[in-house]
């Protein structure tokens, strides 16, 4: 009866922390709107396993933690002794449920998105019904801006969005991130009315494995600018390449550019864009020389690539808004000289996509650098939210 009490009394305070142990309730993780805790302030719960991927056997004693859209700790508990666990939701909106993994283990399960993203405009409305610049919120009346663009796109609605705005520190990406960004020649340079892209073949040999999962290239495009923020700043632009996998799962690598020194391997980029793409809606002649992706990316004085940065599991910053997108982010800009960014000015101006920044979007939750469950909560409780762990060291058996 005591744990009752110490339940009903816990859910009475929304937004606030709860701790409590589930040992008792481990029999009950069969979660209906028929929970024997209706009588109580919650709406619905959340639950599920931490295991040892080795034994099949549950992990006690591992923290785990409901987090509100407002980043707030809302109820925390700790798993049993077969692993289970089981959190209280006493309203709806976005939710993340994080793991804090012990320090002998490594957490393999929830990880990085492999499916496609999903999302669509509404009605009849397209990619010529928005744009950047607009005040109208109604597409009926014409282009909408970012203010609007979720009644074009209703998966902007859904929490968890891009891009955000980045307050903790970078961490090294080596240990997740394969880049293997051979030169490749695209096979087309168009401006789509709202930025320059470069589009290559799905046969090329450029691409990025993501915890063994591998992503091939797509294309690379240009924001000024920067949409992603550094403690609230705008880098001057930001380089989005943005990476597929054979089952439509989408990465996307995002590099700062500055202005600085002049950069060659952007240049051919920009020389095409000037020639040819001064219009909205065009595109060039198939190009015939390589991109050379290595002054593309960030480097160490010693010429290796820095993958000092950031991931998290996001959105598409541009209608239709899909996710889940997974999103790495470099720290370390790359350089661009001042006639080289006039260069990309004078097209993106001409064609009425200068800005082209979404607004930074709420984190709902969520936290940089680890992979944790999002879930958009109604009133349906949620189970089999398992956390897959492995251990550091060997067993000995």
């Amino acid at each position: 009866m005591q744990l009752f009490s110490n339940l009903k009394a816990a859910t009475k305070r929304r937004r606030a922390r709860r701790d409590w142990s589930i040992e008792g309730l481990e029999t009950r993780l069969a979660l209906s709107t028929a929970s024997p805790f209706s009588s109580l302030s919650a709406i619905g719960y959340v639950g599920g396993r931490a295991f040892d991927v080795n034994t099949g056997l549950g992990v006690g004693g591992v923290k785990v933690q409901l987090i509100d859209a407002g980043n707030q700790v809302e109820a925390t508990t700790r798993t049993g002794s077969s692993g289970q666990y089981l959190l209280p939701v006493d309203h709806s909106g976005s939710f993340v449920v994080r793991e804090v993994t012990p320090h002998v283990y490594t957490q393999l399960l929830p990880t990085f998105a492999s499916t496609a993203p999903v999302g669509s405009f509404s009605g009849k409305y397209g990619n010529s019904s928005w744009n950047y610049s607009s005040v109208n919120t109604n597409p009926t009346k014409g282009p909408v801006g970012p203010a609007g663009w979720v009644s074009i796109a209703l998966a902007g609605a859904d929490g968890f969005e891009s891009p955000i705005n980045i307050t903790t520190k970078a961490t090294n990406l080596g240990g997740i991130l394969g880049v293997n960004f051979n030169p490749a020649v695209p096979k087309q340079t168009i401006n789509n009315s709202h930025q320059i892209q470069v589009q290559f073949n799905k046969s090329s040999a450029t691409s990025m494995t993501v915890n063994g999962q591998v992503f091939k290239l797509a294309q690379f495009h240009f924001h000024e600018p920067a949409e992603t923020t550094l403690h609230g700043r705008h880098a001057t632009m930001e380089l989005h390449f943005v990476l597929t996998d054979p089952a439509g799962a989408e990465t996307v690598l995002a590099v700062f550019m500055k202005v600085g020194k002049f950069n060659p391997a952007l240049q051919p980029v920009l020389t095409a864009a000037l020639d040819g793409l001064n219009a909205p809606n065009t595109t060039t002649p198939a190009p015939t020389s390589p991109i050379d992706f290595a002054g593309l990316l960030p480097a160490r004085r010693d010429g290796t690539l820095n993958l000092q940065g950031w991931y998290y599991t996001g959105s598409l910053t541009t209608p239709p808004l899909s996710q889940p997108v997974n999103w790495f982010l470099l720290q370390q800009p790359i350089q661009l000289s001042g006639d080289q960014l006039r260069q990309y000015e004078t097209v993106a101006a001409g064609s009425g996509f200068l800005p082209n920044a979404r607004p930074t979007q709420s984190l709902d939750g969520r936290r940089l650098n680890e992979i944790d469950y999002q879930i958009d909560f109604q009133t349906t409780s949620l189970a089999n939210l398992n956390f897959v762990l492995a251990p550091k060291v060997p067993y000995i058996y």
